[in-house]
C-alpha cells in the first residue's frame, strides 16, 4: 500500500501542468461577438423591436376571432336575439319562441379598422423607428464591446510584461543581496550597504506580487467580456506586435469641426437617440389625432344553442361603427401636453448627445496625440534606463559607485520598461478610442 501511494505521488509530481488557454486578440474579439452578455442583450432588443414593428403593420389587416359564451339565467330567456322571422313561424306566439335558462353561443368575429385616429399609422411609424434605434444601438454596443475587449486584452499583456520586468529585477536583486552578504562576511562592504540591497529586494518581491494580482484581475475582466469564466490557469495571450501600423497615418491636422461632421453623421448611438426624438414626434401626432373620429367595420356569425331548442339558430351581422370623441374629462388634452413635453425632452437629449460626441472626439484626439508623445518618451526612457543600470552595476562592482545610485538605477530601469509597455498599448487604445468616437468602426 505504501509503495502504491509513493508511486501515485511520483506520477502526480512528474505529470505536466495543465497549459493555459491559448488566446489571440482576433479570437478574443470573435468570442466577445458571440457571447458577450451586453451585446447579446442589445441584439435581442433589436430582434424584439423588429417583431414589434411587424406586429404593428399586421394591425392593418384587422382581426379574426373565435367567440363563445355559456350563460345560465334565473329564468328562461330568448336563446337568440329578437327578430321578425321568429314571428313568421306558423306556430306563432311568444310561448313558441326559443326560451331556455341555459344557453351556449359560439361563432367567429372579424373586425377591420377603417379610420383609427392615426393610431395604426403612427404606431407603425413609431415601431419602425424603435427598430431602427435598437439596431443602431446594437451596432454601437458591438463597437464598444470590441474596443473594451482590445483595451482589456492589452491591459493583461501590459501586466504580464510588468510582472516579467519586476521578476527580473527581483532575481537580480536576490543575486546582489547574496553577493552583498558575502562581501560583508569578508569585510569588503559595510553591513548597511547589504541592508539597503535587502530592503530593495523586499520591495521588488512585493511589487511582483501586486503585479501578478493585477494580471489575474485583467484576465478575469477579459473573461467577463468574452462571456465566460476565467480558465483555472488563465489565458496564454499572444503578443499583438510592436508599433501600430497605422500610427503615423492618423491625421490630426484638420480642425476639429472638419472631423466632427463625419462623426455626427456616422455615430450609431447618436442615430439611436435621434430616432427616439422622431418617435416622440410620432407620439405627439398620435395624441393630436386622438381628437378625431374612428370608424370600424365588424362582421359576426354566431350559433345559438340551448338544451330545449332543436335546429339551427344561427345569426350573422355586419356593423359599421363610427365614434366621435366629445368629452373625456380633459384626458386627451393632457396627453397632448405630455407629448409636447416628451418631444422637447427627446430633442434636448439629441442635442446633448451631439455635444457629447463633440467632447468625446476632442478628448480622443488629444489623448491620441499625448499617447504618441508618451510612446516616444518611453522608448528613450527604456533604452536609457537599461544603459544606466548596466553602468551603475559596473561602477559598483569596481568600487567606484554607491549602492544607492545602483538601486536607483535599477528602479529607473524597471520604470522605463513598464513605461514603454504602458505607452505602447496606450497608443493602441487611444487609436481604437479615436475610431470609436469618430464613427469609423474597427481599426487594424
Amino acid at each position: 500500500m505504501r509503495a502504491l501511494v509513493l508511486l501515485l505521488a511520483t506520477v502526480l509530481a512528474v505529470a505536466p501542468a495543465q497549459a493555459a488557454t491559448r488566446l489571440s486578440l482576433p479570437e478574443a474579439e470573435a468570442k466577445a461577438s458571440e457571447a458577450n452578455p451586453r451585446l447579446a442583450a442589445a441584439r435581442q432588443e433589436a430582434a424584439a423591436a423588429a417583431h414589434a414593428a411587424a406586429a404593428s403593420t399586421a394591425r392593418r389587416a384587422g382581426s379574426l376571432d373565435l367567440v363563445g359564451a355559456y350563460d345560465r339565467f334565473e329564468s328562461p330567456r330568448l336563446v337568440r336575439p329578437m327578430s321578425i322571422d321568429l314571428f313568421t313561424n306558423p306556430a306563432g306566439g311568444f310561448a313558441q319562441l326559443p326560451w331556455d335558462e341555459q344557453q351556449v353561443h359560439y361563432g367567429v368575429s372579424w373586425q377591420l379598422p377603417l379610420l383609427a385616429g392615426g393610431a395604426i399609422r403612427e404606431g407603425i411609424r413609431a415601431s419602425r423607428l424603435a427598430h431602427s434605434a435598437a439596431e443602431s444601438q446594437a451596432v454601437y454596443t458591438r463597437d464598444e464591446v470590441r474596443t473594451a475587449v482590445r483595451a482589456t486584452y492589452r491591459d493583461a499583456l501590459f501586466a504580464r510584461h510588468a510582472v516579467a520586468a519586476a521578476a527580473a529585477l527581483r532575481e537580480a536583486l536576490a543575486k546582489d543581496d547574496a553577493d552583498a552578504r558575502l562581501a560583508v562576511e569578508l569585510g569588503a562592504r559595510a553591513p548597511v550597504d547589504a541592508a539597503k540591497v535587502t530592503f530593495a529586494l523586499r520591495g521588488a518581491e512585493a511589487q511582483v506580487a501586486a503585479l501578478e494580482a493585477r494580471a489575474r484581475t485583467a484576465q478575469a475582466e477579459l473573461a467577463a467580456l468574452l462571456g465566460e469564466a476565467l480558465p483555472e490557469d488563465g489565458y496564454d495571450l499572444e503578443e499583438i506586435g510592436a508599433e501600430p501600423a497605422a500610427l503615423e497615418g492618423v491625421d490630426l491636422d484638420p480642425a476639429l469641426d472638419a472631423a466632427l461632421a463625419p462623426a455626427l453623421a456616422s455615430r450609431a448611438d447618436l442615430a439611436a437617440v435621434r430616432a427616439q426624438a422622431a418617435i416622440a414626434e410620432s407620439r405627439k401626432r398620435l395624441a393630436r389625432d386622438a381628437f378625431g373620429p374612428r370608424l370600424g367595420l365588424e362582421a359576426r356569425y354566431v350559433r345559438n344553442d340551448a338544451p330545449s331548442v332543436s335546429g339551427a339558430l344561427d345569426t350573422h351581422e355586419v356593423s359599421l361603427r363610427l365614434e366621435l370623441p366629445l368629452f373625456d374629462g380633459g384626458a386627451r388634452r393632457q396627453a397632448m401636453r405630455a407629448a409636447d413635453a416628451a418631444l422637447a425632452a427627446a430633442r434636448e437629449r439629441a442635442r446633448g448627445k451631439e455635444l457629447e460626441v463633440a467632447t468625446q472626439l476632442a478628448d480622443a484626439r488629444g489623448r491620441f496625440a499625448a499617447a504618441r508623445a508618451e510612446l516616444a518618451a518611453a522608448q528613450e526612457q527604456r533604452a536609457l534606463g537599461h544603459r544606466v543600470a548596466q553602468i551603475e552595476k559596473v561602477r559598483l562592482e569596481q568600487g567606484a559607485g554607491q549602492v544607492e545610485d545602483y538601486l536607483v538605477a535599477r528602479g529607473q530601469e524597471l520604470a522605463g520598461e513598464t513605461a514603454y509597455w504602458s505607452a505602447l498599448y496606450g497608443v493602441h487604445n487611444a487609436l481604437d478610442r479615436l475610431a470609436l468616437v469618430s464613427g469609423q468602426g474597427e481599426q487594424p
